[in-house]
């Protein structure tokens, strides 16, 4: 091999390094840039529900409920996961006792994490639920612990979201890993206020979307998987 053919070879892989690291930078800028939109964005949402009033919050609150429970998703689910509400979000008692009497196993998240993906127990009534040691509610210990992978409808909080399913949460990414981890016939709905429903999130590989958007005015589609909940 002669100089000239090294000197070429050379220029051609430091010219691929540049355009690699050029590359890599803008990836970097990208991420940083979509990180500081998701805590502006979050700053922002979360003024909005402290201005809603524990009123406003009820009476949206049970409309939000209502349209859930019309959804094929709801009607067609076995196992239910829900949440109960914190800082403002979406009450979800009346799809509880909903569900309770139209003989679903309901399950909540606890408070006790191993890794990022949140655990669920089952219960059979709302006394069963107790405050956890992050002050949330949650199901006693004696409750029957339900497998991630048997949920069919995880029902979603959040501080945003977009009309065609993409969520913004707080930040932890507990939901995001726990739905990468469920079944792939599972479904997902996010329950939101109108005041919640943004143009657009920044989002990553990591995210997860919405099969429906569920507010007080309207449902909107986001992946609208088949509700079936067949195994694929």
């Amino acid at each position: 091999m002669d100089a000239r053919h090294t000197a070429r070879r050379r220029g051609t892989f430091s010219f691929f390094l540049a355009g690699a690291g050029l590359v890599a930078s803008e990836t970097v800028a990208q991420h940083e840039e979509g990180m500081a939109r998701k805590a502006t964005l979050r700053e922002e949402l979360t003024a909005r529900r402290k201005a809603m009033t524990p009123d406003i919050i009820d009476e949206r609150g049970l409309k939000v409920q209502s349209r859930f429970l019309a959804t094929p998703y709801y009607t067609r689910a076995r196992t239910v996961a829900l949440y109960a509400p914190i800082r403002g979000e979406v009450p979800t008692r009346d799809i509880l006792i909903a569900a309770l009497q139209d003989e679903k196993v309901v399950c909540y998240p606890l408070s006790h994490v191993h890794g990022r993906i949140l655990s669920f127990r089952a219960i059979k009534s709302e006394s069963e639920l107790e405050p956890g040691r992050l002050g949330v509610r949650e199901p006693t210990n004696s409750a029957e612990l339900i497998p991630v992978d048997q949920i069919d409808l995880f029902v979603v909080p959040g501080l945003g979201f977009t009309r065609d399913g993409k969520r913004l949460g707080r930040g932890g990414g507990y939901y995001d890993a726990t739905l990468r981890a469920a079944s792939a016939r599972s479904r997902r709905v996010g329950l939101a206020f109108s005041d919640q429903i943004v143009d657009s999130i920044p989002t990553t590989s990591d995210d997860v979307d919405m099969d429906l958007v569920v507010t007080e005015l309207e449902t909107y589609r986001g992946l609208f998987r088949d509700w079936d909940f067949v195994d694929t």
